[in-house]
């Protein structure tokens, strides 16, 4: 078996409209100018409040199993945690199963300490569960900072920039 990483925050993510997840350069927060890639940007979420990005990808015809979401992210805040979540559901077959689905299969939170300097690489992963997954099934996801759930509460006072979720698997 060996291990697969493919990236999932491609050109259908969309921001939802609450106006506090958008996509920037990342000379906008950065120091330095050196490096102007896109980023995701996820304001401070309020109490009750979940905002994010919609998005879809593709599992791979190799798929196996042991499936995890990575997040790639960093803050100019140095204390405090940062509760990401992950909601999908994953639709597989031809001609046999409805992309507009009302619920979403399975809904995991993802938890990380704030960054010990300002702007250093953070590195996180989620498991999923593998059997909700198949080769060739498209999934649909909202990625979000989960201000809702509390248990850890995200009291991490500033923006995150997230610079790259995957989607990692095993293969045969």
């Amino acid at each position: 078996m060996a291990a697969h990483t493919i990236p999932i925050l491609g050109f259908n993510a969309l921001p939802d409209t609450t106006g506090r997840a958008f996509f920037e350069p990342y000379t906008i927060k950065a120091t330095n100018d050196n490096f102007g890639h896109l980023i995701l940007v996820l304001n401070n979420p309020g109490a009750s409040e979940n905002h994010g990005v919609y998005g879809a990808f593709f599992v791979p015809n190799n798929y196996v199993g042991t499936p995890v979401i990575r997040i790639h992210w960093t803050s100019t805040a140095i204390t405090g945690t940062c509760l990401f979540a992950f909601d999908y559901r994953a639709v597989g077959g031809n001609d046999t199963e409805s992309l507009d689905q009302a619920t979403f299969q399975e809904s995991i939170d993802i938890a990380d300490v704030a960054p010990s300097a300002t702007d250093e690489l953070m590195n996180i992963t989620g498991a999923l569960t593998a059997g909700n997954f198949a080769a060739g099934d498209l999934v649909e996801f909202f990625f979000y900072r989960d201000g809702t759930t509390g248990a850890p509460t995200d009291d991490l006072a500033a923006a995150v920039t997230v610079h790259g979720i995957y989607f990692e698997y095993e293969d045969a």
